[in-house]
């Protein structure tokens, strides 16, 4: 396993930075924020609902991260006040919101589509965010980095259908862009997280709930923390991160690359099938 550690030296990249995010107004994306502007960062942050406080270097944009317009428009103001982007972090969230084992029925009696909300913000938003990120960031790619706000529970089942569903899909989408990138030969860092239990706002009372239960929540500093590390360091990338107990772990290239290379055995994995399959066009 290969654990690390994050000292305050590993952070003082962060200062005089450029960085977007989404959901900076509460939980994980407020700790963030407040992180990064007392580390001397500059921060564009897009959320549904306003900072609790009205803080230097911050500038706020009302932001629908399940609307294209609206993250356009995010990213659209970072370069109109900053000039240009260093960092991106993908992170708005919301709890679960579907119930898949019984369909609700519309006015006239039809069976109505199962609620794909979480979907949308935590997968779909994430998706966007992270491409306008790229956008901005291709023409100078050198240093800049995307984090995508993944979740452990992208790593095992999860009977919250929808937000596993989400969380799955952006540590296949952080792995893929990462490869994607990779062969492009484009500099551009992404690294996903996969935090345990946190105290954020997607539960309601979540401190409470997980006293009940006799577990505890770690702190969203914690993986704020992370968030700011994983923009600076520039050895990582491709990585997900694994967040328990404020204990960080890699386990992208330690452990699941490793694991599927064992199933595999010699057989080529399927990333080399279809860049042999694209070569044939080349």
């Amino acid at each position: 396993m290969a654990e690390f550690t994050i000292k305050d030296e590993d952070l003082v990249g962060v200062k005089g930075k450029i960085v977007v995010l989404t959901g900076g107004s509460s939980g994980i994306g407020l700790a963030t924020v407040n992180l990064l502007l007392s580390l001397g960062a500059s921060v564009v942050s897009g959320d549904l609902n306003d900072p609790p406080e009205t803080l230097s270097g911050l500038t706020f944009l009302k932001t629908n991260v399940t609307h294209w317009t609206e993250l356009v428009a995010l990213f659209k103001k970072a370069i109109e006040v900053h000039g240009h982007i260093d960092y991106v972090f993908a992170n708005a969230g919301i709890g679960p919101r579907a119930n898949y084992l019984e369909l609700e029925t519309d006015a006239s009696g039809d069976l109505k589509e199962p609620n794909s909300e979480a979907i949308d913000v935590m997968l779909k938003g994430v998706i966007n965010t992270a491409c306008l990120a790229f956008h901005h960031m291709k023409k100078k790619p050198q240093g800049c980095a995307i984090v995508l706000m993944g979740s452990s529970t992208g790593l095992q089942p999860l009977r919250a259908a929808d937000y596993s569903c989400a969380k799955h899909g952006v540590l296949g989408f952080g792995r893929g862009f990462a490869r994607l990138m990779e062969a492009a030969s484009i500099p551009v860092r992404i690294n996903t997280l996969a935090p345990s239990w946190t105290s954020t706002n997607v539960l309601p009372d979540v401190a409470g709930i997980m006293q009940a239960v006799s577990h505890r929540s770690q702190s969203p500093d914690v993986v704020a923390r992370l968030t700011a590390f994983l923009m600076v360091d520039e050895k990582r990338n491709g990585e997900i991160i694994f967040v328990d107990d404020g204990q960080y772990t890699e386990i992208e290239k330690a452990v699941l690359v490793p694991a599927f290379e064992k199933i595999m055995g010699d057989a080529p994995s399927d990333d080399e099938i279809l860049r042999r399959i694209l070569s044939l066009s080349g």
